[in-house]
């Protein structure tokens, strides 16, 4: 029990994009890595460069270290910045950018999102619970209407639950009519207040199967239970979609909970299904987000379903802007490199 509860308290951490920085340095790679073996004649030029102004190694042929050190005046005053150093580094730069750095990939402009986000929404009486003002539900609402506003007109479906589960709003890209519907939405609407999260079940399911490629279920509640992980767990297993758990009450670890915020125990649960699921579980936060995490991790799962349709886009170009102020170091008085 106890490191389950640690194991959620870590995901909530790692959930809100942490992750996201390190999933994208891992990637980082050259589209045209060949150009970095120019790298080596470069070296080789730059080295035949120095060794025409350096006196000092011209003699060593000629006379012992001992006698050249005698002969030689200021012996630890090198200049760094010399017109073949900013060569060799202007070249350096100049050789990443044309490699092509990157570690993103950048969404086709024929590209069409045939996904589909299946919101499953909790109205049962835990979600009247005023831990975070004005109520669980209502946050939860705004919440959603916030993510609707940044995927634009996507294809989503709305089910709500409590004791029974029903689709309130199939696939549609309307997302005024969504609103319209979350607008009416209370604890009182559905006949069974109580929470059986596993009704949401076949109603979801029904709705992802409906989808032509990988989708997303998110699911807003502030409880489940056994049943509802072993349920989705069983459709998940063979299913290209992901599940998204968004834990809505003020979270243990956030030093705002009080006696009536979501527990350890469900929140470890909540972890526990979306982990079973291809998914992950996003806390609630009282800022935007977790509603940035929540479109990512959308997004992510829409761009590893189309891997092919993405091109990897090319970050060198903003070395370009390191290479101006170098080139303009060339018009200084007297600077002229030799070959």
């Amino acid at each position: 029990m106890e490191s389950n509860v640690m194991d959620s308290l870590v995901n909530l951490s790692s959930s809100l994009g942490g992750a996201q920085v390190f999933s994208q340095l891992s990637q980082f790679h050259f589209m045209r890595p060949w150009w970095l073996l120019s790298l080596v004649p470069l070296y080789i030029f730059y080295r035949s460069l120095v060794g025409k102004d350096d006196v000092i190694e011209q003699w060593r042929g000629h006379m012992s270290a001992k006698v050249i050190s005698h002969l030689t005046l200021n012996q630890q005053q090198h200049r760094k910045f010399t017109p073949k150093n900013l060569f060799a580094l202007f070249s350096i730069i100049a050789t990443i950018i044309m490699a092509g750095p990157t570690w993103s990939k950048k969404a086709s402009p024929f590209f069409v999102d045939e996904s589909v986000l299946v919101i499953a929404l909790d109205v049962s009486d835990t979600m009247k619970t005023a831990d975070i003002q004005p109520s669980r539900l209502l946050r939860a609402k705004q919440k959603i209407i916030e993510l609707l506003a940044m995927r634009g007109d996507a294809k989503t479906a709305l089910v709500v639950y409590a004791g029974s589960a029903h689709t309130a709003m199939p696939i549609t890209q309307d997302r005024e009519m969504i609103r319209y519907f979350l607008d009416v939405l209370d604890t009182e609407l559905l006949p069974v207040p109580n929470s059986l999260p596993q009704s949401a079940i076949k109603p979801t399911t029904n709705l992802l199967s409906q989808a032509n490629t990988a989708s997303t279920l998110l699911i807003l509640s502030d409880s489940t239970n056994q049943q509802t992980i072993e349920g989705f767990k069983t459709y998940f297993t063979n299913q290209p979609h992901q599940m998204i758990v968004w834990a809505i009450g003020e979270n243990p670890d956030s030093g705002l909970a009080s006696s009536t915020g979501i527990s350890s125990h469900q929140l470890s649960l909540l972890s526990q299904l979306a982990r079973s699921s291809h998914g992950k579980m996003v806390p609630f936060t009282h800022n935007s987000d977790d509603v940035v995490a929540v479109n990512t991790a959308i997004e992510n799962t829409l761009f590893a379903a189309n891997d092919t349709g993405q091109p990897w886009h090319d970050e060198g170009y903003l070395l370009l802007f390191l290479l101006i102020p170098l080139q303009a170091l060339w018009f200084r008085k007297g600077w002229t490199l030799q070959w």
